[in-house]
């Protein structure tokens, strides 16, 4: 009888186990192919939340952005070229202000566990932007190291360095209207591949 209730103590136990408690580790599946997006706000950097994006294996990993530069409307969208499947999507707009459109959602800034202590800043020469069109311009001076900051104690973060070391890391300024950036709508989003 004893054997019964540890069982089902047991079974129980595993059930109520959340997605959101899988989501704060920094474990990673090395076998799945993962993209990892980051916001981090333009004017404070400070984090504000990302999305783990799963896709079929591929041998290498290519963003390929996808511009249509705005009349009124324009949109952006970076996709993983070797699968033609997206990784961001936001639209642009001439006189307002456009959104992102993929993902529809991010995970909140308290779904990411934090560690004890966090990367080191990488070689600048790791960090690559994400160029598209003109105006997609990136400012003349980028302060990487506040950037990497944001980020660089998630357990995700910690875990996709290990185990891919010698990776780029994607920098993209999405700026969802058009003509001198307005910088309290601005976003960086780092980009990540195990």
């Amino acid at each position: 009888m004893k054997k019964k209730f540890l069982l089902f103590g047991l079974i129980a136990t595993m059930i109520s186990c959340s997605d959101d408690d899988a989501k704060k580790s920094g474990t990673i599946d090395p076998a799945a192919n993962n993209v990892l997006l980051l916001k981090v706000d333009y004017q404070t950097n400070a984090f504000e939340g990302g999305k783990e994006l799963t896709f079929e294996d591929a041998q290498n990993f290519t963003i390929e952005p996808v511009y249509n530069s705005p009349g009124d409307f324009g949109d952006i969208t970076l996709n993983y070229g070797e699968l033609d499947e997206n990784i961001f999507a936001g639209t642009i707009v001439w006189n307002g202000m456009g959104q992102r459109t993929y993902p529809a959602s991010l995970d909140a800034v308290n779904t990411f566990g934090v560690a004890d202590s966090a990367l080191p800043m990488p070689a600048l020469s790791q960090f690559k932007k994400v160029e598209y069109g003109q105006n997609g311009a990136y400012p003349e001076n980028i302060n990487y190291t506040a950037i990497w900051a944001a980020i660089s104690d998630l357990q995700k973060v910690i875990a996709y360095r290990a185990g891919n070391p010698d990776a780029e890391i994607s920098l993209f300024l999405y700026t969802p209207s058009v003509g001198v950036v307005d910088e309290a709508a601005a976003d960086w989003y780092v980009i990540l591949k195990n």
